[in-house]
């Protein structure tokens, strides 16, 4: 009886452990503050890696956070989904934000997430066309006449001396797949311009390309991290511990690249990297996104210049070509703050 006594108090034991466990993982999970946010990519990919080693890594748990990474239809669509006020935070293209402060939504931009421009135009590698300046009188495709390339290619039109419409036509094109392929086989199009990830695909089926992307566009800055200025006001600790744990996954992805490789392919960009055929390109690709001039000595900061320039170039041409109605004033958009605070801990 005894025994039998004994054996009955033991399994209590293990049950109120394993509660008292349970109730400690769920007071935990409770205790975590949400902060959810959005990106401009469409779905998984190696270009959020930082977001996804900080998350498998523990980094955003050890700062008390409980980080979810939504996905939106391009830059566009994610700035709005900011100021809508259904994510606390966005990364999404430096034209976006500008634009979208333009309308009255005030943004901060608190980081600079990638440091070249996503976006290139391209040409067969044995096409006559030299620079952009030789596109008089010929076709652009593009992945959409609203993606993110839109803004770096009428830039470039204009910065040629061109006129969209009369000198140079922009029609859709597929995404680097078989539609943009077929684009240049019937010579529908002369020129692509998209994503640096779609443009890996070209070559893969058989058509060499080089750019001609002008120089000066091609310094304009890259996607970055963007809250409501209200967030910024109220709560600037809450973001110094979000860079802080993002900063963290970004620089191990960069130190352990094949660690970080074999993660997102069986984990967490599967569905874009587990079959894709130049995903080991892709990925060398991204890690140069995530490579700041040596004129940066904190990584994240901005270059303020280069969006000045890219505003510069936005407010080109007429009607819907311009992109900007007028200037914004940055000094009031662009902030190192949180980046320096995160760094310094």
């Amino acid at each position: 009886m005894n025994a039998q006594i004994r054996v009955l108090n033991r399994i209590a034991s293990v049950a109120m452990a394993a509660t008292l466990t349970m109730m400690a993982a769920t007071a935990s999970a409770q205790d975590l503050v949400k902060f959810d946010g959005v990106t401009a990519q469409g779905g998984p990919t190696a270009q959020m890696f930082p977001i996804f080693m900080a998350q498998e890594l523990g980094y955003y748990q050890e700062e008390g956070l409980d980080v979810t990474l939504n996905y939106s239809k391009g830059s566009s669509d994610a700035a709005r989904q900011l100021a809508a006020g259904n994510v606390e935070w966005g990364i999404f293209s430096s034209a976006a934000t500008m634009q979208t402060v333009q309308r009255g939504f005030p943004l901060k931009a608190i980081m600079q997430v990638y440091y070249p421009d996503t976006f290139d135009i391209v040409v067969p590698a044995d096409s006559s066309i030299q620079t952009m300046a030789d596109m008089k009188g010929k076709t652009i495709g593009l992945s959409d006449l609203a993606g993110g390339e839109v803004p770096m290619t009428r830039a470039s039109i204009v910065e040629a001396g061109l006129q969209e419409g009369v000198d140079v036509k922009l029609v859709v094109a597929g995404e680097g797949d078989p539609t943009t392929i077929r684009s240049f086989e019937t010579d529908r199009i002369q020129a692509y311009s998209g994503a640096k990830r779609d443009l890996l695909l070209i070559p893969a089926q058989g058509i060499k390309t080089r750019s001609i992307t002008p120089s000066a566009i091609a310094a304009f800055p890259g996607d970055a991290l963007a809250v409501r200025a209200e967030t910024f006001e109220s709560d600037p600790e809450l973001l110094v511990k979000f860079v802080r744990a993002t900063l963290k996954g970004r620089q191990w992805g960069m130190d352990n690249p094949d660690k970080a490789f074999d993660l997102l392919k069986t984990k967490y960009a599967e569905a874009s990297l587990g079959d894709n055929p130049v995903a080991p390109e892709f990925w060398a690709l991204v890690q140069t996104y995530y490579t700041a001039p040596a004129s940066v000595t904190v990584h994240g900061t901005f270059l303020p210049e280069a969006w000045t320039t890219y505003m510069d170039y936005l407010q080109l041409g007429e009607g819907e070509q311009k992109a900007l109605a007028g200037p914004v004033d940055l000094s009031t958009v662009l902030t190192d703050e949180i980046v320096l605070k995160a760094s310094a801990n």
